[in-house]
């Protein structure tokens, strides 16, 4: 569902940080289950972190198949190489929260166009709270 008002790129990302938050809250329930890797000291990567990354990255290439990725797991395996839209993605912003069960982490996405950040949305999948920002028109709260 689009949002009202917002630009056709920031409605995708927030249909790809949704996408991502039904992944975390369905895991979050039984965080125990969860495998859990350590990539460096104090700096753990969960599968659920791959998920939600899957499904963010898929969201946004389907609508947007020649623009860039920049995620945090995958890196920029993903997209155009050489796309001036490139978007930036940290699919569970908060793992060391998440794997102790601490309710606070988000999906964070950004859009930056020829190097400037111009689409943002960061989704709280815990309170379903949702903030986006479009460079020149402000930062909004659901």
């Amino acid at each position: 569902m689009a949002l009202p008002n917002l630009h056709p790129m920031l409605n995708v990302a927030v249909k790809a940080a949704r996408a991502a938050g039904n992944i975390i809250n369905r895991a979050a329930l039984d965080v125990e289950a969860v495998r859990i890797n350590q990539k460096q000291i104090n700096d753990f990567v969960t599968e659920v972190d791959h998920a939600a990354e899957k499904i963010i990255i898929e969201t946004l290439t389907t609508a947007y198949p020649g623009h860039g990725i920049l995620a945090e797991e995958s890196g920029s395996e993903f997209g155009a190489k050489d796309s001036e839209f490139v978007w930036i993605i940290d699919p569970l912003d908060g793992t060391t929260n998440f794997i102790h069960g601490f309710p606070f982490y988000c999906v964070s996405i950004a859009l930056a166009v020829q190097g400037k950040i111009e689409q943002a949305v960061v989704f709280d999948p815990t309170r379903n709270d949702l903030f986006t920002a479009t460079k020149g028109r402000g930062a909004y709260m659901n």
